[in-house]
């Protein structure tokens, strides 16, 4: 129950940015293949810690490679707001990796 409700603040965030993306800007194609990625690693992610399984660990780090390489490719020229969606965002998943890590 702990690590779903861990889990919350970060999927609430996502939202929050996949809206922006759909209101706010154009998402250039090779950026979206990025987005694409890291939504799969990141169910792939989570199925995992849910799971139990030891495959969460690498999956993770797949999924943060995948997501830095976005961040630092695509994200430069964000407008302030988007920005600080991506920073609570990456902090909310930080407080669910903790959550998780605590939990085994």
């Amino acid at each position: 129950m702990t690590l779903g409700a861990a889990l919350v603040p970060y999927l609430a965030l996502v939202s929050v940015d996949t809206w922006m993306h759909e209101k706010s800007r154009r998402v250039a194609r090779a950026e979206q293949f990025f987005h694409a990625a890291a939504a799969v690693l990141f169910i792939a992610f989570v199925s995992a810690v849910f799971m139990g399984s030891r495959a969460a660990l690498p999956v993770l780090i797949v999924f943060v490679a995948c997501a830095a390489t976005d961040e630092f490719g695509f994200h430069r020229q964000l407008l302030a707001t988007e920005r600080r969606v991506h920073f609570m965002s990456y902090a909310a998943l930080a407080v669910f990796v903790v959550a998780w890590r605590l939990a085994g």
